[in-house]
């Protein structure tokens, strides 16, 4: 059996959406992998990580490409004042 890809609905404005990579699953707890969601999601995911793991480390504004993959969006990151 084939499962089609959901894909985010066809609108003006695309939302970027990161997926994590299966691999880099163990550094990213609570977040799940090979599944695309909203990047605003992932970096509140990630900020709360970082809060609990001492050892966890996210460049704010940015999630690693070699973590995750993208799709949809701007590809530079929008930063807010």
């Amino acid at each position: 059996m084939v499962h089609a890809q959901s894909s985010p609905p066809v609108t003006g404005r695309q939302l970027r959406e990161p997926r994590l990579r299966a691999e880099a699953a163990e550094r990213y707890p609570g977040i799940p992998a090979a599944e695309w969601l909203p990047a605003s999601r992932v970096a509140t995911d990630c900020l709360r990580v970082q809060r609990r793991e001492p050892g966890f480390h996210h460049v704010a504004g940015r999630l690693p490409q070699e973590d995750f993959e993208f799709r949809g969006g701007p590809t530079e990151a929008v930063v807010r004042d």
